[in-house]
Protein backbone atom coordinates (compact mmCIF):
# COMPACT_ATOMS: atom_id res chain seq x y z
CA UNK A 1 0.00 0.00 0.00
CA UNK A 2 1.24 3.54 -0.76
CA UNK A 3 -0.39 7.03 -0.81
CA UNK A 4 -0.62 7.28 -4.45
CA UNK A 5 -2.48 3.91 -4.94
CA UNK A 6 -4.31 5.36 -1.70
CA UNK A 7 -5.57 8.77 -3.89
CA UNK A 8 -6.38 6.57 -7.22
CA UNK A 9 -8.71 4.21 -5.25
CA UNK A 10 -10.39 7.02 -3.51
CA UNK A 11 -11.11 8.79 -6.92
CA UNK A 12 -11.97 5.43 -8.39
CA UNK A 13 -15.15 5.32 -5.56
CA UNK A 14 -16.26 8.51 -6.05
CA UNK A 15 -15.78 9.19 -9.78
CA UNK A 16 -17.16 5.32 -10.44
CA UNK A 17 -14.62 5.44 -13.83
CA UNK A 18 -11.39 4.40 -14.91
CA UNK A 19 -11.37 7.03 -17.54
CA UNK A 20 -12.25 10.08 -15.11
CA UNK A 21 -9.80 9.18 -12.56
CA UNK A 22 -6.67 8.52 -15.01
CA UNK A 23 -7.81 12.22 -16.69
CA UNK A 24 -7.53 13.56 -12.79
CA UNK A 25 -4.19 12.12 -12.16
CA UNK A 26 -2.83 12.42 -15.68
CA UNK A 27 -1.72 8.97 -15.94
CA UNK A 28 -2.76 5.93 -17.91
CA UNK A 29 -6.16 3.96 -16.81
CA UNK A 30 -3.56 0.84 -16.70
CA UNK A 31 -1.83 2.82 -14.20
CA UNK A 32 -5.28 3.03 -12.79
CA UNK A 33 -6.39 -0.62 -12.52
CA UNK A 34 -2.74 -1.54 -11.57
CA UNK A 35 -3.21 0.15 -8.36
CA UNK A 36 -6.86 -1.15 -7.69
CA UNK A 37 -5.09 -4.98 -8.17
CA UNK A 38 -2.43 -3.88 -5.62
CA UNK A 39 -4.84 -2.95 -3.16
CA UNK A 40 -7.02 -5.97 -3.99
CA UNK A 41 -4.33 -8.30 -3.01
CA UNK A 42 -2.78 -6.52 -0.20
CA UNK A 43 -6.11 -6.87 1.75
CA UNK A 44 -7.14 -10.01 -0.11
CA UNK A 45 -10.84 -8.38 -1.07
CA UNK A 46 -12.45 -7.38 -4.06
CA UNK A 47 -13.43 -3.65 -3.51
CA UNK A 48 -14.81 -2.41 -6.02
CA UNK A 49 -17.21 -4.75 -9.04
CA UNK A 50 -17.84 -3.30 -12.98
CA UNK A 51 -20.50 -5.40 -14.35
CA UNK A 52 -18.88 -4.70 -18.04
CA UNK A 53 -16.31 -2.26 -19.39
CA UNK A 54 -18.89 0.55 -19.71
CA UNK A 55 -20.66 0.53 -16.49
CA UNK A 56 -20.09 2.88 -13.57
CA UNK A 57 -18.05 0.97 -11.18
CA UNK A 58 -19.41 -0.43 -7.63
CA UNK A 59 -17.96 0.06 -4.00
CA UNK A 60 -18.33 -3.20 -2.16
CA UNK A 61 -18.14 -3.53 1.63
CA UNK A 62 -14.64 -4.15 1.97
CA UNK A 63 -14.34 -0.87 -0.56
CA UNK A 64 -16.39 1.30 1.02
CA UNK A 65 -14.48 0.80 4.45
CA UNK A 66 -11.08 1.24 3.00
CA UNK A 67 -12.30 3.99 1.36
CA UNK A 68 -13.41 5.66 4.99
CA UNK A 69 -10.16 4.76 6.41
CA UNK A 70 -8.28 5.85 3.62
CA UNK A 71 -9.46 9.78 3.39
CA UNK A 72 -8.88 10.09 7.10
CA UNK A 73 -4.97 8.61 5.97
CA UNK A 74 -4.65 10.71 3.47
CA UNK A 75 -6.00 13.96 5.03
CA UNK A 76 -3.63 12.87 8.26
CA UNK A 77 -0.67 12.15 6.12
CA UNK A 78 -1.10 16.27 4.22
CA UNK A 79 -1.46 17.58 8.04
CA UNK A 80 1.79 15.84 9.29
CA UNK A 81 3.51 17.07 5.69
CA UNK A 82 2.45 20.50 6.49
CA UNK A 83 3.66 20.63 10.25
CA UNK A 84 6.70 19.32 9.40
CA UNK A 85 7.61 21.72 6.80
CA UNK A 86 6.02 24.51 9.58
CA UNK A 87 8.38 22.61 12.15
CA UNK A 88 11.64 24.30 10.11
CA UNK A 89 9.95 27.65 9.50
CA UNK A 90 10.40 28.83 12.63
CA UNK A 91 7.78 31.32 11.74
CA UNK A 92 4.47 31.76 14.03
CA UNK A 93 1.11 32.04 11.73
CA UNK A 94 -0.95 34.34 13.34
CA UNK A 95 -5.09 34.97 11.61
CA UNK A 96 -7.16 37.77 12.50
CA UNK A 97 -11.04 38.10 11.66
CA UNK A 98 -11.50 41.55 9.58
CA UNK A 99 -13.00 43.05 12.60
CA UNK A 100 -10.29 41.97 15.19
CA UNK A 101 -7.72 42.53 13.07
CA UNK A 102 -8.56 46.47 12.81
CA UNK A 103 -8.23 45.88 16.62
CA UNK A 104 -5.68 43.66 17.35
CA UNK A 105 -3.02 43.57 13.95
CA UNK A 106 -1.36 47.27 15.02
CA UNK A 107 -1.17 46.06 18.74
CA UNK A 108 0.69 42.90 17.96
CA UNK A 109 2.82 44.55 15.26
CA UNK A 110 4.00 46.73 17.27
CA UNK A 111 4.73 44.30 20.18
CA UNK A 112 7.09 41.79 17.58
CA UNK A 113 8.48 44.93 16.62
CA UNK A 114 9.45 45.84 20.28
CA UNK A 115 11.61 42.57 20.61
CA UNK A 116 12.85 42.70 17.16
CA UNK A 117 10.74 39.70 15.95
CA UNK A 118 8.37 40.74 13.31
CA UNK A 119 10.56 38.74 10.80
CA UNK A 120 9.43 35.74 12.62
CA UNK A 121 5.56 36.45 12.50
CA UNK A 122 3.16 36.01 9.57
CA UNK A 123 -0.37 37.70 9.61
CA UNK A 124 -3.32 36.97 7.80
CA UNK A 125 -6.72 38.42 7.57
CA UNK A 126 -9.58 36.46 6.38
CA UNK A 127 -13.29 36.00 7.66
CA UNK A 128 -14.05 33.72 10.76
CA UNK A 129 -14.75 30.43 9.29
CA UNK A 130 -12.25 30.36 7.29
CA UNK A 131 -9.61 31.12 9.90
CA UNK A 132 -11.06 27.91 11.98
CA UNK A 133 -10.72 26.20 8.83
CA UNK A 134 -6.98 27.32 8.35
CA UNK A 135 -6.92 26.62 12.42
CA UNK A 136 -8.01 22.80 12.37
CA UNK A 137 -6.05 22.37 9.39
CA UNK A 138 -2.68 23.19 10.78
CA UNK A 139 -2.51 26.37 8.26
CA UNK A 140 -2.34 28.79 11.39
CA UNK A 141 -0.65 28.50 15.13
CA UNK A 142 -3.43 30.61 16.42
CA UNK A 143 -6.24 33.13 15.29
CA UNK A 144 -7.95 36.31 16.76
CA UNK A 145 -11.47 36.78 15.62
CA UNK A 146 -14.36 38.17 16.83
CA UNK A 147 -17.90 36.71 17.12
CA UNK A 148 -21.72 37.76 19.12
CA UNK A 149 -22.11 34.72 20.86
CA UNK A 150 -19.51 32.68 22.84
CA UNK A 151 -17.74 30.36 20.52
CA UNK A 152 -17.80 26.46 21.55
CA UNK A 153 -15.13 24.31 20.02
CA UNK A 154 -14.13 20.42 21.50
CA UNK A 155 -10.96 20.44 19.50
CA UNK A 156 -9.62 24.38 19.99
CA UNK A 157 -8.81 26.05 23.04
CA UNK A 158 -10.96 29.53 22.98
CA UNK A 159 -9.91 32.45 25.60
CA UNK A 160 -11.80 35.42 25.93
CA UNK A 161 -9.11 38.57 25.09
CA UNK A 162 -11.64 41.33 25.06
CA UNK A 163 -15.67 42.17 25.17
CA UNK A 164 -16.37 45.37 22.87
CA UNK A 165 -19.42 47.04 22.91
CA UNK A 166 -21.62 48.13 20.04
CA UNK A 167 -21.38 52.27 19.70
CA UNK A 168 -23.15 54.20 17.30
CA UNK A 169 -21.10 56.76 15.46
CA UNK A 170 -22.63 60.19 14.39
CA UNK A 171 -21.87 63.32 13.26
CA UNK A 172 -22.01 65.89 15.83
CA UNK A 173 -24.39 68.34 13.26
CA UNK A 174 -26.87 64.99 13.96
CA UNK A 175 -29.50 65.32 16.33
CA UNK A 176 -28.31 61.59 18.03
CA UNK A 177 -24.79 63.43 19.39
CA UNK A 178 -26.13 64.96 21.88
CA UNK A 179 -27.44 62.11 23.59
CA UNK A 180 -26.10 60.45 26.77
CA UNK A 181 -27.29 56.78 25.44
CA UNK A 182 -29.25 55.56 22.52
CA UNK A 183 -31.79 53.27 22.70
CA UNK A 184 -33.32 51.17 19.25
CA UNK A 185 -36.23 53.07 19.43
CA UNK A 186 -34.15 56.54 18.45
CA UNK A 187 -32.79 54.85 15.32
CA UNK A 188 -36.62 54.75 13.89
CA UNK A 189 -36.32 56.44 10.71
CA UNK A 190 -32.63 57.68 10.66
CA UNK A 191 -30.23 56.65 7.82
CA UNK A 192 -27.61 54.71 8.48
CA UNK A 193 -24.64 53.33 6.98
CA UNK A 194 -24.30 49.57 7.22
CA UNK A 195 -21.43 47.28 6.69
CA UNK A 196 -22.40 44.23 3.65
CA UNK A 197 -24.55 41.36 5.03
CA UNK A 198 -22.42 38.78 6.71
CA UNK A 199 -20.41 41.40 8.59
CA UNK A 200 -20.24 41.37 12.26
CA UNK A 201 -21.63 45.00 12.46
CA UNK A 202 -24.28 44.33 10.33
CA UNK A 203 -25.66 41.59 12.25
CA UNK A 204 -25.01 43.04 15.67
CA UNK A 205 -27.12 45.87 13.82
CA UNK A 206 -29.90 43.74 12.82
CA UNK A 207 -30.01 42.10 15.88
CA UNK A 208 -30.19 45.10 18.12
CA UNK A 209 -32.77 45.96 15.63
CA UNK A 210 -34.93 43.19 15.70
CA UNK A 211 -34.66 42.89 19.91
CA UNK A 212 -35.98 47.33 19.33
CA UNK A 213 -38.92 46.00 16.91
CA UNK A 214 -37.74 48.31 14.42
CA UNK A 215 -37.14 48.15 10.62
CA UNK A 216 -33.51 49.84 10.47
CA UNK A 217 -33.30 52.52 7.36
CA UNK A 218 -29.94 51.19 5.69
CA UNK A 219 -29.22 53.91 3.27
CA UNK A 220 -25.60 52.51 2.17
CA UNK A 221 -23.54 49.81 2.61
CA UNK A 222 -20.27 50.73 2.96
CA UNK A 223 -17.51 47.96 2.39
CA UNK A 224 -15.12 49.23 5.46
CA UNK A 225 -15.04 50.78 8.74
CA UNK A 226 -13.23 54.10 6.84
CA UNK A 227 -16.01 54.73 4.40
CA UNK A 228 -18.59 54.16 7.48
CA UNK A 229 -16.58 56.84 8.78
CA UNK A 230 -15.99 59.40 5.58
CA UNK A 231 -20.05 58.86 5.06
CA UNK A 232 -21.06 59.91 9.01
CA UNK A 233 -18.18 62.90 8.20
CA UNK A 234 -20.91 63.87 5.82
CA UNK A 235 -23.78 63.60 7.54
CA UNK A 236 -25.08 60.89 5.40
CA UNK A 237 -26.12 58.86 8.39
CA UNK A 238 -25.17 57.12 10.94
CA UNK A 239 -23.39 54.19 11.84
CA UNK A 240 -23.44 51.26 14.22
CA UNK A 241 -19.59 50.52 14.73
CA UNK A 242 -17.72 48.35 17.62
CA UNK A 243 -16.22 49.71 19.87
CA UNK A 244 -12.01 50.91 19.25
CA UNK A 245 -12.34 49.77 15.82
CA UNK A 246 -12.87 53.20 14.41
CA UNK A 247 -10.63 56.15 15.22
CA UNK A 248 -12.34 59.44 15.72
CA UNK A 249 -11.11 61.97 13.03
CA UNK A 250 -10.75 65.47 12.92
CA UNK A 251 -11.72 68.19 10.47
CA UNK A 252 -8.77 69.25 8.50
CA UNK A 253 -10.48 73.25 8.46
CA UNK A 254 -11.14 73.87 12.30
CA UNK A 255 -9.24 71.13 14.28
CA UNK A 256 -12.23 69.94 15.92
CA UNK A 257 -14.17 66.53 16.05
CA UNK A 258 -16.61 66.02 13.62
CA UNK A 259 -17.79 62.17 14.26
CA UNK A 260 -19.20 61.00 18.01
CA UNK A 261 -19.52 57.77 19.65
CA UNK A 262 -22.72 57.28 21.71
CA UNK A 263 -22.79 53.97 23.41
CA UNK A 264 -26.40 52.01 23.01
CA UNK A 265 -28.41 51.83 26.02
CA UNK A 266 -27.28 49.41 28.13
CA UNK A 267 -30.56 47.38 29.21
CA UNK A 268 -30.26 46.22 25.57
CA UNK A 269 -26.42 46.42 24.99
CA UNK A 270 -24.87 43.64 22.24
CA UNK A 271 -21.21 42.58 23.31
CA UNK A 272 -18.86 42.03 20.66
CA UNK A 273 -16.30 38.91 21.96
CA UNK A 274 -12.78 39.16 20.96
CA UNK A 275 -11.56 35.70 21.16
CA UNK A 276 -8.09 34.12 21.01
CA UNK A 277 -8.32 30.50 19.28
CA UNK A 278 -5.54 27.68 19.28
CA UNK A 279 -5.16 23.88 18.77
CA UNK A 280 -5.94 21.58 21.41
Amino acid sequence: MNERDLKYFCSLVETGNYTATATKFHVTQPAISAALRRLEEEYQAVLLMQANHRAQLVTTAAGRTLYIKSKQLLKDVAQMALEVHHANEQQVRLGFSNVAGGIWLPRVIKKFISVDLLDQVTTTVADSEQLLVDLRQGKLDAAVFSTLVPERATDLRVSILEEHQMQVLANVNSPLSHLKTIRATDLQGVPIIARPKHALPRLALEQYCQHGHIQPKIVYEAATNALVEGLVAQNVGVGVVIADSVVLRTCLDTLTFDLILVKLDHKQEFLIHEKLCTPL
